[in-house]
């Protein structure tokens, strides 16, 4: 088993490289790797996994990373390598041998060619080294700060061996493979002076002193260019070699690569001058304490000068060309770029007119205003489309024209047009001819005309937009040169290569709240018209969604149609099938915006929002993700992370994600429908596969709820098996999901009959009765209402043991609500209907709580007997404590308190306090009463204290009341009085927060 740092992480076993899954689980096995053998803490691998601040559930999301990390280990064989990842108490620790990771075998073989005296075989053992590196180092993890230093800590050691490699051949005299290995990396960091001083003596000594020459005057020129310093000591040094013609002898010693010494300042320009220690923007610095170097600048892509050096001819095919002039070794050429002809400089008339009618986004112009005071800074405006990013940038830049004097320059990338992308270097040229440049005078490679950009942006205050950018790469040859300079970019993508390489600066837009919705169609509409219907518009703007792009869509209908209503409008807008059709005008509307997004979307993902989009609303998670795509979990985080990148789902901050309407709207009206989205053969349909995972997550929470209750219903045939569901170990865990995910069951039950999944319908409705009989005077009842019509349309449950569950749950809810003639109707149709002994049991013991509610205790004792006498034939105890239970209610009710006393013991022999607590306390509660009625009031006492205690831990408020009243009414105590009030007041909260 080894494991692999130096290119995409992850772990090699002998049959092969393993599937680690989602980039935070790289990030997660890195960050362990670069600290080995030492616990890491949970909140510094949150830092890791996360480019921002790591959400509130951070550390469950760790813990399930750590235990799908753990299984794949302990799965190959880890423990027979000495490798384990152990636990520590807020920390993870990967305990492995220092060979099996490839960076550790790396520094190992570097440190011993350094102390290698034979050059050939420091050669050998380099080679060795650098052959461990297969890409990028931790290729594949997040893009958070930690993980980024991390990198570029092992990228410097990486260039620094192959500057130690150069040397060794230059050692043994072979300067051309020195010169070879180095100009393989020269075009990545152009301006670390050690590689190029480096490449100009290796190149110098194999005979080609006409290229050590120009690439001196190329590095010159990028450092006065990009940085404004005149190259340093040791550039300025193998300078002079070259013209004095006299290499040096070759050199025995190899010393480790350092940083770059600061620039020599001594002949560079006023105002050219680099501050001591200030290191390139292009170079790599030196390997600070691992894994986090102290500072991490980023490398710049390779530049050629925008002309060649006018010291030195050009070489001819024949050989090296001897230069006509060379100035004197004591006096280095000026780093002074020579200045293009340039002409006028055009201003504001360069940007798109400012929107009409822009409204709202004060936090991000505000953020826009912080941001451009830093140096050189670049902001990046994303959202998804439609949002209103390129109103923002171009209302921002009107109203900031007059702080850049030197001009502004926007473009139209085209990243998401329909066309494709702007070409590149046609958008550079456009800049050059805008900066004064005449044709003849631009440079003819792209390269060059890039230096010539940044060399007339270097000292001018110019601000940059550049519009729709479909990613990184597109920009980064845009990006002005100079400090003053600001660029802002526009995108439905993240662009974190960026954020990467340019410290770039997110400004999100998100939709417009209500307030700015509505004060946006004012600017549009007229104050007049939005006042005449203020319902209506508010109306108009949840159909929008609040996005802005669909707001200025119906401004527009409305405009040419004077006549029509804002509510008219609505209406027209309520029909799902024509919305995306009335929200577009030309080409512009949501549609085209959402298609042009999605056209730069892989497959995989697109076929994960069409999935999404059968959601029926809310929230998701990633075992409903997971569920809908018909996926497994680590597939789901992947598609996830790529639609979220793309501003086409919401990543929630709790691990949940989320869809704007209009995408869903988008999504199910235009992707592809297979035989049938809803079922679909072998349960293929989105749907299908939510509603089979909402039913097996259910029986797993009733089952860690209710231990010992019965299944009330089996699972319909061919009933979908997820790859991942939510798992629970605890009675509050399982009753909190139910809680949590009320709203989506309801919503789900709704679907899957409007699909015609009545079969499961209605069980799904009845598998939440854990949480109901806690809250049975929440309004439960239009939702069995419900699943009673689909068991009457499931031919399998219609009149049979389906129905009867049905109309139980539903006559006993309604008993609680005091609805006792509803109640009865369901209530005596269900045992009739009953097939299964437990549920016959369940519904006559209902109707006898029911005949008991509307005085009829005799027909009510008789129920709850026939009841009785099922559950101990069938052996179900649940049943039997509950028809005890009620049996007891009626004694106490009756003046019979011993018959009820010997009830409630009885039952209570049947009753597992801690996995049957409800039912525990109610009959603790019937003791107390009962021991109350014989005059025994201190056992009374106890039982009703040990009654309202569990009671109150358990959230029972309504018991915890009864059992608290019964208590002062005893006692007489303000204590009791004063616990019920603050119960009321807690249950109170409850509901208003449901």
């Amino acid at each position: 088993m080894e494991f692999r740092l130096l290119g995409t992480v992850g772990i090699v076993t002998d049959s092969g490289r393993l599937t680690l899954g989602p980039p935070k689980r790289c990030s997660l096995l890195a960050t362990l790797l670069l600290l080995p053998n030492r616990p890491v803490p949970v909140s510094a691998l949150g830092r890791a996994l996360w480019e921002g601040e790591p959400p509130v559930r951070a550390r469950s999301v760790v813990q399930g990373h750590v235990s799908h990390l753990r299984s794949l280990i302990e799965g190959s064989g880890g423990a027979g390598h000495g490798v384990d990842l152990v636990t520590h108490t807020g920390a993870y620790e990967l305990r492995t041998p220092a060979g099996r990771v490839d960076s550790a075998r790396f520094k190992e073989l570097v440190r011993q060619a350094r102390s290698q005296p034979d050059a050939a075989e420091a050669v050998l053992l380099m080679h060795r080294a650098l052959a461990l590196w297969q890409g990028p180092a931790l290729t594949g993890t997040t893009a958070g700060p930690l993980l980024l230093d991390a990198a570029r800590a092992l990228e410097e050691e990486r260039v620094g061996a192959v500057e130690q490699l150069a040397d060794a051949y230059g050692t043994l005299g072979q300067h051309e493979r020195a010169a070879a290995e180095l100009d393989a990396e020269i075009g990545a960091y152009p301006l670390r002076e050690s590689l190029a001083a480096a490449l100009i003596l290796a190149l110098h000594r194999s005979g080609r002193r006409a290229q050590a020459v120009e690439r001196f005057h190329q590095t010159r020129r990028l450092l006065a260019d990009e940085l404004g310093v005149c190259p340093g000591p040791r550039l300025t040094q193998a300078f002079e070699e070259v013209l004095r013609d006299e290499p040096l002898a070759p050199r025995h010693t190899r010393p480790s690569p350092a940083r770059p010494p600061s620039p020599d300042t001594s002949s560079c320009p006023a105002g050219q001058s680099s501050p001591a220690g200030q290191s390139s923007p292009g170079a790599l610095s030196s390997p600070a304490e691992p894994p986090w170097p102290a500072d991490s600048p980023s490398p710049s892509g390779p530049v050629t000068p925008a002309e060649p050096p006018s010291s030195v001819d050009s070489p001819s095919s024949s050989g090296p060309v001897t230069p006509t002039r060379l100035p004197s070794p004591a006096a280095p050429p000026s780093c002074a770029p020579a200045a293009p002809r340039t002409g006028a400089f055009g201003g504001r008339g360069s940007l798109p007119r400012s929107p009409g009618g822009f409204t709202g986004r004060a936090a991000q112009l505000a953020r826009l205003d912080a941001l451009t005071v830093e140096d050189a800074p670049v902001c990046l405006v994303t959202g998804p489309a439609g949002v209103g990013k390129t109103a923002l940038a171009v209302h921002w830049a009107h109203h900031n024209a007059g702080r850049f004097p030197d001009g502004l320059l926007f473009a139209d990338l085209g990243g998401f047009g329909a066309s494709g992308p702007a070409d590149g270097e046609l958008v550079l040229h456009g800049f050059l001819r805008r900066l004064g440049v005449a044709p003849e005078d631009i440079p003819d490679s792209a390269e060059g005309a890039g230096a010539l950009y940044r060399e007339l942006t270097a000292d001018r205050r110019v601000l940059v937009v550049l519009d729709d950018a479909g990613s990184s790469a597109h920009v980064r040859p845009l990006l002005p040169g100079g400090a003053r300079c600001v660029t802002l970019v526009t995108s439905r993508d993240r662009l974190g290569g960026l954020i990467v390489s340019e410290a770039a600066r997110p400004v999100p837009v998100n939709i417009l709240d209500d307030g700015d919705s509505a004060a946006l169609l004012v600017s549009l509409l007229g104050a007049r018209r939005v006042a005449a219907e203020p319902a209506a518009a508010r109306h108009l703007a949840g159909l929008c969604g609040g996005l802005p792009l669909a707001l200025r869509v119906v401004a527009a209908r409305l405009a040419y149609q004077p006549d029509t209503s804002l509510e008219g409008m609505a209406a027209q807008l309520l029909d799902g099938n024509r919305r995306l059709a009335l929200l577009s005008v030309d080409d512009r509307g949501p549609r085209a915006a959402l298609g042009a997004s999605l056209r730069h979307v892989a497959p995989q993902d697109r076929r994960m929002l069409y999935a999404l989009a059968s959601h029926p609303g809310g929230r998701i998670d990633v075992h409903a993700a997971a569920a809908l795509a018909g996926t497994t979990e680590d597939a789901a985080l992947g598609a996830l992370d790529t639609l979220a990148g793309a501003h086409l789902v919401v990543e929630e901050r709790d691990g949940h994600w989320s869809l704007h309407d209009l995408i869903r709207l988008y999504a199910r009206t235009t992707g592809p429908r297979s035989e049938d989205a809803v079922a679909g053969p072998g349960a293929e349909g989105a749907l299908r596969r939510l509603v089979d995972l909402l039913l097996r997550t259910c029986l797993a929470a009733t089952e860690a709820a209710e231990p010992s209750s019965q299944v009330c219903c089996a699972l319909p045939p061919e009933t979908w098996l997820p790859f991942t569901r939510p798992e629970f170990t605890s009675r509050p865990q399982a009753l909190r999901w139910y809680a949590e995910q009320r709203e989506l069951l309801a919503r789900t039950v709704a679907a899957a009959r409007a699909g015609g999944l009545h079969a499961q319908a209605w069980r799904l409705g009845i598998l939440q009765w854990p949480l109901m009989i806690l809250r049975p005077r929440d309004e439960w009842c239009p939702l069995l209402a419900d699943a009673l019509d689909s068991a009457q349309r499931d031919p399998y449950a219609a009149g049979g043991d389906g129905e009867s569950r049905v109309r139980a749950l539903l006559g006993w809810l309604l008993i609680e609500q005091d609805r006792l003639p509803e109640a009865l109707r369901h209530l005596e149709a269900a045992p009739p209907m009953a097939v299964d002994p437990v549920s016959e049991a369940t519904a006559r013991i209902n109707l006898g709580m029911a005949y008991a509610r509307a005085g009829e205790v005799r027909r009510a004792q008789a129920e709850c007997l026939r009841g009785l006498a099922l559950a101990v034939r069938c052996g179900h105890l649940p049943s039997r404590r509950l028809a005890l239970q009620h049996l007891a209610r009626m004694a106490l009710d009756g003046g019979r308190p011993e018959q009820a006393l010997a009830r409630v013991r009885q039952a209570l022999t049947l009753t597992r306090a801690e996995e049957e607590v409800a039912g525990w306390v109610l009959l603790r509660l019937q003791c107390g009463q009962a021991l109350w009625q014989l005059g025994r009031t201190a056992e009374a006492l106890a039982e009703l204290e040990e009654s309202a205690g569990r009671a109150e831990v358990h959230g029972l408020h309504e018991s915890a009341g009864h059992a608290l009243e019964l208590l002062s009414r005893i006692t007489g105590a303000q204590e009791y009085a004063e616990r019920r009030a603050a119960l009321a007041a807690r249950a109170e909260e409850g509901l208003r927060r449901a």
